[in-house]
């Protein structure tokens, strides 16, 4: 069941973070087919947002929306600010709870960007979204979409402690290229395994990200993005890369491991970490508690901060 649902939401990011007219629209929940005065369906707006993260939960999230418009072309820039507001509708669905700034953040070069924001939803159910630009001539345009939060996600939340699971180490470049499909890998990142980094009480990083197949095609931006990152706090974190789909040697390179469905099988950490997509990073402090975790591509200021509140 996990290879299943994992596999398919890997899928549903690839297509939100992929080029115009592969964002899905997700399907309403019960409450929402009900209906909520001026929230989808039946009400049209200038604008579809997408929300992208896979996981949202009562606490702290860590929200990524896609933007498009209604030819499907996306319209997520640098150049063009929004407002992201949320609404708990089953409370009031004329009253945002939470308003915040969206922060536009690139993917992939070629392919459209995202805005993300840091969100604390109060409880479960139907929430809705509305994304309001700041056009040139003092002008804007309004977007709206209805999704679920739920209560509690697969990962371990924030404040969690943060599950032990082996993850294979290397020390030269033959054995790292057994279990890493990162072209240009970080020696550094394959020193020491998660168990030992729990043990040891040493804050360190984690993450699952297979540059070579990944589904999302997010896996090398991202880990490339946290070795940048990492060169500032080797001597205050250690850093581990851990391939998520099993992986075997054949005619001289790295292939995964397929299931009876031609599927890649994940390794047991992933279901020990709950892992709906890939790539994920984790950040644990001294104490082996979950300080920050990020789905899907993650941007260098974020990774920072993140690494900042552990390592001093």
């Amino acid at each position: 069941m996990r290879l299943a649902a994992f596999s398919m939401v890997v899928a549903l990011l690839v297509a939100a973070c992929g080029a115009a007219g592969g964002a899905p629209t997700p399907s309403p929940t019960p409450a929402a087919a009900g209906g909520y005065a001026g929230w989808p369906p039946g009400t049209t707006y200038e604008l579809i947002p997408i929300p992208v993260s896979t996981e949202l939960v009562v606490g702290s999230n860590r929200v990524m929306v896609n933007l498009i418009d209604s030819e499907n072309e996306p319209l997520a820039s640098a150049d063009l600010p929004v407002e992201l507001n949320f609404y708990d509708l089953a409370a009031d669905p004329a009253q945002s709870k939470v308003s915040v700034p969206g922060t536009f953040m690139e993917t992939i070069p070629g392919r459209p960007g995202l805005y993300r924001a840091q969100v604390d939803f109060d409880r479960a159910g139907d929430w809705g979204l509305e994304v309001v630009t700041s056009e040139p001539g003092g002008t804007s345009r309004t977007g709206r979409m209805v999704f679920p939060v739920r209560q509690t996600g697969s990962t371990p939340p924030l404040g969690a402690d943060a599950p032990s699971t082996d993850t294979p180490t290397a020390t030269t470049p033959a054995e790292i290229a057994q279990i890493s499909t990162d072209d240009n890998p970080d020696p550094d990142f394959y020193k020491e395994s998660e168990p030992d980094a729990l043990a040891a009480h040493q804050p360190f990083v984690i993450v699952f990200a297979t540059p070579a197949f990944c589904r999302s095609a997010t896996c090398g931006p991202t880990l490339d993005t946290v070795k940048s990152v990492a060169a500032d706090y080797k001597d205050r974190l250690t850093f581990i890369h851990v391939e998520p789909y099993e992986l075997k040697t054949t005619d001289g390179q790295l292939q995964p491991v397929l299931s009876d469905q031609n599927l890649p099988i994940p390794i047991d950490a992933v279901n020990v970490w709950g892992l709906p997509t890939e790539p994920y990073v984790f950040v644990v402090d001294r104490n082996g508690k979950i300080s920050a975790k990020f789905e899907g591509i993650a941007a260098a200021d974020e990774l920072r901060a993140a690494f900042d509140a552990v390592a001093n």
